[in-house]
This record gives C-alpha cells, sequence and structure tokens, in this order.
C-alpha cells in the first residue's frame, strides 16, 4: 500500500517523493552496530580477569607477579588433619 501526502496545488504524491530526512530514522551509532563485538570483548575481558584471579588463590606462592602487579602475602598453613581425601570411583 502506498502512503500518499496531499500537497497544497492538490497534487498528489507518493511519500518517496518527501525529503527522505523525514522518513528515515538516523543512522546508528557505533556501539549500536557493533554491540556484539562489546559483549564479546567484556566477556573475554571478565573471563581472563576471573581465571588469573582463580589462579592467584589457588596458588601456594608467597610473591606473585604478573602483569606489572605484585602481590606479597602469606597462604594459609594447611596441615595433615585439614586435609580431607575422597576416593574416585
Amino acid at each position: 500500500m502506498l502512503l500518499y501526502k496531499k500537497m497544497s496545488e492538490g497534487i498528489v504524491c507518493p511519500l518517496e517523493c518527501i525529503n527522505r530526512d523525514l522518513i528515515c530514522e538516523s543512522p546508528s551509532d557505533w556501539l549500536e552496530k557493533h554491540s556484539t563485538f562489546v559483549i564479546t570483548l567484556f566477556g573475554l575481558l571478565g573471563g581472563g580477569a576471573t581465571m588469573l584471579l582463580t589462579y592467584f588463590l589457588k596458588s601456594r606462592c608467597k610473591k606473585i607477579k604478573c602483569c606489572g602487579f605484585e602481590c606479597d602475602r602469606t597462604p594459609i598453613e594447611l596441615t595433615v588433619e585439614q586435609v580431607e581425601m575422597q576416593s574416585r570411583i
């Protein structure tokens, strides 16, 4: 179905002859166009940070240096009584 607009002279004109700036939406911005890339990038960075922090927590090292960050810490000492062994069958 064609949409028509009556001009002041009584001429009927299809919508295509009207100024395109009035018809078309504004052009999409960068974030709207590349949203999938941004979500993927944040997911990768978040996953990498999580993996790095998990490594730091499980590590028994007293001094950790990585990517310009440095940490001196005292890991918790485990005794034989605190360790519980379970067999996998």
